[in-house]
């Protein structure tokens, strides 16, 4: 049971210090896949909204959308 409880504490030891420098390096790669995606996302996002064959596209199906919504409620 004494050896047990030895290993166990050896390994909370070695979990408590080796963590926090893993957790750091862990965020500075999560924040640079945010700012990656988000730089995607606002470029895409600005190349359909200056794209005008996507922004008929998008307002016919919103269109359609609410339009087939409102004749399925009136029924």
């Amino acid at each position: 049971m004494s050896t047990f409880k030895d290993m166990f504490r050896l390994l909370m030891i070695r979990l408590y210090t080796q963590l926090p420098g893993r957790a750091r390096n862990q965020r500075g790669a999560s924040a640079l896949e945010y700012i990656v995606l988000a730089a995607a996302l606002i470029i895409i996002i600005g190349v359909l909204a200056t794209n005008d064959t996507v922004q008929t596209t998008i307002n016919t199906a919103f269109t359609d959308l609410f339009s087939d919504a409102s004749n399925a409620g009136g029924s």
